[in-house]
């Protein structure tokens, strides 16, 4: 792991032993675990033709760690991820899972430092996520770090503004990835008008060093938040974003984060649009156009969630639309007992096709059952259909992949 808040991760996770231990000033959990899985797979490569299977063995040993103190919050979970293919198309390997964040509170309610740290494999192409087709293949491991010390002032009883500074080191184990040191001020305010109505209003600047070029970045917006009823809301902001590289190109581009949140009596609903500045492991800057939708439902013994979504991205140096996607997802779940759970999803992809070589249209079906034992033991069996066409409707040409899981998970 290539960040400094890994070190000092390591530092929080072995050394929180070591604060004061009054009994009503801190609160331990902590859980070891051990994940051992087998897979089936009949196309590791990912391939259209010559198609090879293999079965990788994994073991993923780990641990979750939560710690709440009055000065300090802390929750962690890692996991080692140890691969053996057992016909050898690729030799074995081994990568890390993290995920870990800590806020130290320096001077009670008003001076803080949060610290994150993630450590992950993440598809490159930062449009078409194949990370349900392959374990390795165009996939690159992926570490973020920040650092963030931060002042919140409150304004009377109804105001509140934020300020501070983070750093931010994102680093990819694939040569081909860009990696990126930003150093980012910022100013957020809130104020409460009347009850359950919020202005916002905020400005950022941002200098980001990349190993392709350099940026700096104006944002300042203007919004508002209202809680018009239980678990309902609406929401809009509006801003602009002014960019200027090292090769002296200046951008100015238009952002917005809309969307309401409605519980009706069977169903939540749930409709966003907005302008964001993704992370993109082959690109220094990219701006994403989401539109999205998601309808929710709670059931007696599980849940259903239906969603869709709309993408744009557009290269915001020279301004070209690289890539837009089209989604449809349908996810269920139901527990048969307490102990007994089944899982079924599908995902319906369409992309625009920058090479003739790439597949416009993407089908996923994940369908899951596991049993959870009183010993902490978790059976689970997982089968992965994703086919790949370029036609919806026509199988000939298609790239399709299998995937059969069987693991065993206990937490200790």
């Amino acid at each position: 792991m290539n960040s400094v808040t890994h070190k000092v991760f390591l530092l929080l996770i072995s050394g929180f032993i070591l604060l004061p231990r009054a009994a009503d000033a801190a609160d331990v959990e902590f859980k070891p675990r051990l994940v051992v899985s087998e897979e089936y797979n009949d196309n590791i490569l990912d391939t259209k033709t010559n198609k090879k299977t293999e079965f990788i063995t994994r073991a993923m040993p780990g641990f979750s760690l939560k710690y709440f103190a009055k000065r300090l919050d802390l929750d962690s979970s890692y996991n080692f991820d140890y691969r053996y293919y057992a016909k050898g198309t690729k030799g074995d390997e081994y990568t890390h899972n993290l995920l870990s964040k800590a806020t130290l509170s320096l001077i009670e309610n008003f001076f803080f430092v949060q610290l994150s740290d993630s450590y992950k494999r993440v598809t490159l192409d930062v449009a078409r996520d194949n990370t349900d087709e392959s374990l390795f293949v165009n996939q690159s491991d992926q570490n973020i770090g920040v650092i963030s010390p931060y002042l919140v002032w409150r304004v009377g009883s109804n105001s509140t503004i934020k300020t501070g500074y983070r750093y931010t080191n994102t680093w990819y184990k694939e040569p081909s990835g860009v990696d990126k040191r930003e150093h980012y001020a910022f100013a957020d305010a809130s104020h409460e008008l009347l009850s359950g109505f919020f202005l916002t209003w905020g400005y950022s600047f941002s200098d980001t060093n990349t190993s392709v070029n350099k940026f700096e970045r104006h944002n300042a917006y203007g919004g508002f938040r209202y809680e018009y009823a239980n678990k309902s809301y609406i929401f809009g902001k509006v801003g602009n974003t002014w960019q200027s590289f090292d090769t002296r190109k200046n951008i100015s581009n238009v952002f917005w984060d809309a969307g309401l949140t409605h519980e009706f009596p069977i169903v939540t609903a749930t409709l966003e649009s907005k302008v964001q500045y993704s992370e993109d492991p082959l690109r220094s800057s990219i701006k994403e156009t989401v539109y999205s939708g998601k309808f929710e439902r709670a059931l007696e013994r599980g849940s259903l969630v239906f969603s869709g979504s709309y993408s744009e991205f557009e290269i915001t140096e020279t301004g070209v639309t690289d890539s837009k996607r089209v989604s449809l997802r349908a996810l269920g779940k139901y527990e048969i007992t307490d102990n007994l759970k089944l899982s079924l999803s599908v995902l319906g992809d369409r992309f625009n096709q920058k090479t003739p070589d790439d597949y416009p249209y993407r089908l996923t079906g994940i369908a899951g059952v596991s049993y959870s034992f009183n010993d902490g033991l978790i059976a689970s069996l997982s089968y992965t259909h994703i086919t790949n066409r370029n036609q919806i409707f026509e199988t000939a040409g298609n790239k399709d992949i299998n995937r059969y899981f069987v693991q065993l998970e206990k937490s200790f």
